[in-house]
This record gives C-alpha cells, structure tokens and sequence, in this order.
C-alpha cells in the first residue's frame, strides 16, 4: 500500500508547475498587472534584475524551462520577452559566438540583465520562408566591418520587441552573409540596437502597436549602412574568416549551415509548447473551482454546475490531455537538457529529435487552444473578463502556435520528412490496442501517399501542396505515438495505463471518419471503441479532475475573481 501511495505521490510531484524551488517572492513581480507594453518592459526589466540578483541559471534548459512554466500563467508578453531575450538571443550567442572581448562584453550584459536581448529573424517578405531572407551583411576587408543593409521594403525585420527603452537592446540579426560578392547564406550578427533609449545610427523602428491583451512591444526594423564590428558575425566552426577577407567554408551544405544557425529556434518551440501546457493547467484551475462554485439548479434544487456531465466529463477530457501532454514534455525538455548540457557549442538536433519537437509544438499548442476555448464557455460570460485571465491566455496561445514556426508550416514539414525518411516507433512495451489502430492509421497514410508517387518522382512542393491534409494527419499522428511510447517507456506509477488508455480512446475518437473512410476500423469497432470511451469517462471523470490540484495553480499567485473560495464575496467588495 505504501508503495502505491508513494507512486500517486510522486506523479502528483511531476504534474505541479515548476517544480524547481525557486524563491517564493518572485511571484510578487509575476503578480503585476501590465495594461501597456511600456509596463510589460518594466515587468521583464524586474524579472531579469530578480534572475541575476538570486543566480538562478538560465544557461540550464530545464531551469529555463522551468521558469517559463512559472511565468506562463501571469504574463505572455513577458515569457514571450524571456524566451527571445534568453532562449533565442543568449543561447545563439552561447552556441555559435567566439570568445572575443567584444562577444564575450555584450553576453555578460545580456547574463546579467543589464541589457534586453531581441532575435530579428522575420521579414515582412519572408516569415517562416527564413533561408530566403534579404537582409544584407557585407564585409568591407579594408575596414574590418560588416555593412548591415535593409536592401528594399520587403527585408524590414517583422515583428521583434525593439522598441528602445530604459536598458541597451542587444540584437541577433538574421543576414545574408556577403563576401566578396559571394554569398554564403544566413547567419546571425550581434550588435546594439539601442543606448540609454536611443537607437544607434542607421537603425529606423517603427512601432506596430498592441495586441489586445498581450502587450509586447513589436516593430518594424530596417538598418541603413550599420557598421557591425568584424568579432559580431556568429559562424561557430561553419566558416573561418580573415580580417583580408579570406573565406574557408568547413561546414559545406547550405542546408547544414542553416540548421546550426537556427537551432535555438527549434528549443523554443518546446518552450512555447511548455507554456502553452501550463496556461491549460491555470485555466482549467480557473474553471474548476467556478465550477464547483458556480449555483445552478437541477431536480434536487440548487447544485453546483460541475455536477452536469457536460461539464464534468469534459472538464476531465481537457485535463486528461493536459496531463498527458505535462508529463510529455517533462521528459521531452529533460531529453533536450541533456543534450545541450553535452554540448554547448556548436550544438545540432538529430532529425529524430527535431521532428519529435516540432510535432509535440503542434499537437499541445493546438489542443490547449480547444482547452482554452472550451474553459472560457464554460465560464461563462466571466470567461470573457480579462481578469479571470481565460482571455489572456487565449491570446497567448495564438502567439505561442505561431511563434518559432507556425504549426501548420511545421506539420506540413515534418509530415514530409517523416515520409521520406520513414518511421521508427518503438512499440515493444506497448500493449494498448488502440495505440495499434493509430499505428494502422499512420501506416494507411503512408501507403496511400506511396502509391501516388509516380516512378520514383522526388517529393516536391505541388506533391505536398495538393495532399496537405495527409501530411498534416501523418504529423499529428506521429506525434501521438511518439507520446504514448515515450510515456509507457518513463513512467512506472498505477494511474499511467488508465492515463494512456483514456488519452488513446479520446484521439481514437477524434479521427473516428478518418479511420472508417481508410477502412482501418469498421463499423462494429467503431460503435464499440465509442461506448467503451463513454463508459471510461463516466467511471474516471472524477479521478482525472482531482488531478488538477496537483497542479498547484495557487501558491504560484494566480488570484481571478472565478477562482476565488468566494467569487461573489470577491465581486462585492470590488464594487464596495
């Protein structure tokens, strides 16, 4: 019996919100409401002197990480403003920068969180198109300086948080390196964009306005002549340069260079997923406890409106997928911190791993937008008020599907690669049967994308173009087996089989048209899988809601009128 209850404990540990024990006090910054991007800068301006002032360590992913779970809840402008400034901007400085005085001068700023760091990638012509992007960088050998040019309107920067403020803004700017008149491809530069509130000469930005809601500062930039000094371009050991303007190319595909420019990209996007993940958990907190508040009356008189199976049930199925996704990512995010901890500089995914993030992005940032979308009906017309924070987080997870590669962009592109490349789910500790229908589903898509390959023809745009659904289902697919596997393989604790089979009947029955029309099931097992997913959820409901204490949504400060103990007492002595 101890046994069990030190499994039940041990997963309740694993579904909590950063779970690292930080200091109890930075909830008291977190806990500010910012109503302009002038005060969300303010906002990140204290996190940062709170980071550097209890050296917590940023250059950890999994702290990292940890801190965006922590944030995420009160504030997507401001973990958007982290990830860039450290994920993004710190982390491709720490991968691909030489320790000169002048990198290793601006990388301590940024560490210490005296100056903001912004990531300028994007183009108004080009957003996830990056290998074609127009910004120049040419090296003038009798200077020793990079010239960074804006060459027409199509290559200004869209839409990094540039905007000058009280603390240096430290770019990493996204260029095409020009040699000679040779080009060598994309690769980033670092230089200020701004001093003491004013922008460096050449620099023109112009202000992009508010998001309703997410108070980012975001702009339009483009660069007239900026000398970037010859220590500012970050080649890792792609490329050699002289100060003559000699050039020795040591990583030779294009393609390659681009992936080891762009990786911090790809830890990103298991950042916003983690984000997104932990914004379901505060909205389903949120939504519970109105819930079981919240009076209504039914044939025995007044009832909390929890007790309607519409409610209940499908609280539990959005908290099941949260859950699922929670431990998923955990041990996704420990995969990746291992991996950079090995190897700082010059760091690249393996396929198999890039893919596995690009789907998990996708499929938990796609979700938790139903979830969001589902606790704000919920709730009712107080799901529309700012301040139960539902509406905040739906605008946060519109920028989180978005941002680091817009899920379907991405889907599309792993849906191709897995294609070409094939696939290796492991399956050898998987006993579930409706993991094997997913399997035959997948397996179906392959098939019927094979036999429209006409002679060995290469897999081209108009291929992929005209059979996008296919590939965006492979995607999804993929990345369900790939959970489900890497769940049933780490962990070992009662409730993770009645997890894994309730997670399976509820995607087994989002693709129940699918899996008819692609005679992977019939009809009989069709109308069976059904019931056996109505009777689960009538017998797990509860147990899977009271998961949602676990995550421990109150000590992290999260206080809405909904979730109070009292939300009309609350209400009253707001109008008082």
């Amino acid at each position: 019996m101890k046994l069990l209850c030190d499994s039940a404990l041990k997963l309740k540990h694993y579904l909590s919100i950063g779970t690292s024990n930080l200091p109890d006090n930075i909830v008291n910054i977190l806990k500010v409401t910012c109503n302009d991007y002038q005060s969300s800068v303010k906002k990140f301006t204290e996190l940062l002197n709170y980071i550097h002032n209890n050296n917590i360590n940023v250059t950890s992913f999994n702290d990292l990480v940890t801190l965006h779970e922590l944030v995420a809840p009160h504030d997507g402008a401001v973990v958007s403003m982290m990830s860039i400034h450290f994920n993004l901007a710190i982390g491709t400085i720490a991968n691909l920068g030489d320790q000169t005085p002048y990198i290793e001068n601006l990388y301590q700023e940024l560490c210490s969180g005296r100056a903001i760091g912004v990531y300028l990638a994007t183009e108004l012509a080009y957003g996830n198109n990056l290998i074609a992007i127009e910004t120049q960088a040419s090296y003038l050998p009798e200077k020793g300086v990079f010239i960074l040019n804006s060459p027409n309107s199509g290559a200004y920067k869209f839409m990094p948080n540039t905007i000058p403020c009280e603390l240096p803004k430290i770019a990493v700017i996204l260029a095409q390196l020009n040699v000679s008149g040779k080009k060598y491809g994309i690769f980033p530069f670092v230089v200020p964009l701004s001093v003491n509130g004013q922008l460096i000469t050449g620099v023109k930005i112009t202000s992009l306005g508010d998001k309703p809601g997410f108070y980012l500062d975001n702009a339009i930039t483009s660069f007239d002549n900026i000398e970037i000094p010859f220590e500012g371009l970050l080649a890792g050991n792609m490329i050699t340069l002289t100060k003559n303007g000699q050039v020795s190319l040591h990583t030779k595909k294009l393609k390659e260079r681009f992936s080891l420019v762009t990786n911090r990209i790809h830890t990103g996007k298991l950042c916003m997923a983690v984000s997104s993940i932990t914004a379901a958990k505060s909205a389903l907190h949120i939504t519970s406890t109105y819930g079981h508040h919240r009076q209504t009356f039914g044939y025995s008189g007044a009832m909390p409106v929890i007790n309607y199976f519409h409610f209940s049930q499908g609280l539990a199925w959005d908290t099941l997928s949260t859950v699922t996704h929670a431990l998923y990512l955990r041990e996704l995010t420990k995969k990746v911190s291992v991996m950079l901890s090995g190897s700082v500089k010059n760091f690249n995914f393996p396929d198999e791993l890039l893919i596995e993030i690009i789907t998990a992005k996708s499929l938990c940032t796609w979700r938790t937008q139903e979830i969001l979308l589902n606790c704000r009906e919920r709730c009712g017309a107080h799901g529309l008020f700012m301040n139960n924070k539902i509406p905040h987080y739906l605008i946060a997870n519109f920028g989180a599907i978005t941002a680091e590669g817009d899920n379907i962009v991405l889907s599309l592109k792993a849906g191709e690669i897995i294609f070409i490349n094939g696939v290796t789910i492991r399956k050898e500790n998987v006993q579930h049967d409706l993991f094997f229908i997913l399997n035959d589903y997948m397996n179906s898509i392959l098939n019927k994308l094979n036999k429209l390959i006409i002679n060995g023809e290469k897999i081209n745009f108009d291929f992929i173009n005209k059979h996008d659904t296919d590939f965006i289902e492979l995607s999804q697919t993929y990345a369900v087996l790939s959970l489900v596997t890497t769940i049933i393989d780490t962990y070992h604790m009662d409730d993770i089989d009645m997890i894994i089979e309730g997670y399976l009947l509820d995607w087994v029955h989002r693709n129940m048209s699918k899996l008819l029309q692609n005679e992977v099931i019939d009809l009989q097992r069709s109308k069976k899988t059904d019931e056996r997913r109505t009777e689960y959820i009538r017998e797990y409901a509860e147990k899977i809601n009271d998961y949602i204490s676990s995550f421990e949504v109150d000590k992290f400060g999260i206080e809405t009128p909904i979730s109070s103990n009292d939300y009309i007492s609350w209400y009253a002595r707001s109008h008082n």
